[in-house]
């Protein structure tokens, strides 16, 4: 399976970017000849609602990851955030009844700002079988062969400092889909005390009780709130809407939960399968190639950041059998998960590198 043009896909609001240049200078360089070697001028950081080249900020994040020496820098870097980062967005969570409805807000209206990684909440099997009492808000990136880590460590910071700000809560669970050995571990646990750090999850995200997630808001205004919504359906940062755009962050949580994907697909949209054909026919693609894509980036981002075995990965991507997994990952890659993942660069104690891409 072909890798996505990353340079010519993907836009991302500036917003928490903006504190990027000051975290940067907090371990003395310079950000201004770091961030225009990949396309971004120091000016833009000013600017909350800018629209930046989504692709140019992974790889500027990767490289302030090495230049600093400091293995957690998007993490760290995302516990800078706030919700006047959001912008409009922001203020619909600020005023939005509840912790669950402000987390639905912001997934809903995430494609207003950003194009290239998604949000998505997982409530439906097989996770709450063994988390009943849990809801899971996680974040992906949609498009393969970019040296995603730091940006996905970023996001879970981001969603760590946004969620406090709201209502004084930290996470049950902080859930890093890559191994101990990826990053600096001991500090991310010391940052988010006294939540459990899991690693070599399936995810990368954090996890609520279900009481938290019904809680009321100290913030919360309704007029403000629906004045807000108003408002957020008329903006555009610089991203129209795209169908396959949309398919794919449908499909983030449903490859989790194992549901019927044209179903689902039709029930959210509130379309028939005939128009949700056509609709993606014109932009040259099924259902089923978004369905294997989602399935393709996630899958790799787990083989390679983590020590999870195949079987495990197969069933995160919603196999039944590990080896239909095998075997579709075979179609897509031209080899087997564990020769796939035998044929990563690795560290000295025999991890993947970190700054390879997802």
């Amino acid at each position: 399976m072909p890798e996505f043009a990353a340079d010519e896909l993907g836009v991302q609001r500036c917003g928490i970017f903006s504190e990027l240049p000051a975290f940067l200078r907090t371990f003395g360089i310079d950000p201004e000849p770091l961030s225009r070697k990949h396309g971004i001028e120091i000016e833009d950081f000013a600017d909350l609602d800018r629209p930046l080249p989504f692709a140019n900020v992974v790889r500027l994040l990767d490289e302030c990851a090495r230049v600093t020496g400091e293995g957690a820098f998007g993490f760290k870097l995302g516990l800078r955030a706030r919700i006047e980062h959001l912008g409009i967005i922001g203020e619909l969570v600020r005023h939005a009844p509840t912790l669950g409805r402000a987390v639905r807000a912001h997934i809903e209206n995430h494609h207003r700002v950003a194009r290239g990684g998604a949000p998505y909440v997982v409530e439906q099997d097989p996770f709450i079988v063994n988390h009943k009492d849990e809801t899971l808000i996680g974040y992906r990136c949609l498009i393969s062969g970019l040296p995603a880590l730091q940006f996905l460590l970023g996001s879970v910071g981001a969603g760590v400092a946004l969620v406090q700000e709201l209502c004084c809560l930290l996470p049950k669970e902080v859930l890093l889909g890559c191994s101990e050995t990826a990053v600096p571990a001991d500090e991310i646990r010391v940052a988010v005390k006294p939540a459990k750090v899991v690693f070599n999850s399936h995810h990368f995200g954090f996890t609520y009780p279900k009481t938290a997630i019904d809680m009321p808001l100290p913030t919360a205004d309704p007029v403000k709130f629906q004045q807000a919504l108003k408002r957020v359906h008329g903006y555009w940062n610089d991203v129209e809407p795209d169908f396959a755009d949309q398919i794919k962050r449908l499909l983030l949580p449903a490859l989790h939960a194992e549901r019927a994907h044209m179903r689902m697909v039709c029930e959210a949209t509130g379309l028939t399968p005939r128009t949700v054909n056509r609709r993606l026919a014109e932009q040259g693609t099924t259902l089923r190639t978004l369905v294997n894509e989602t399935r393709y980036s996630i899958a790799r981002q787990l083989l390679r950041h983590t020590h999870l075995p195949v079987a495990a990965v197969a069933q995160v991507m919603g196999y039944s059998e590990a080896g239909v997994f095998v075997r579709a990952f075979r179609q897509w890659s031209g080899s087997t998960p564990d020769t796939w993942r035998k044929a990563l660069p690795r560290k000295p104690d025999g991890s993947a590198t970190g700054v390879s891409a997802i």
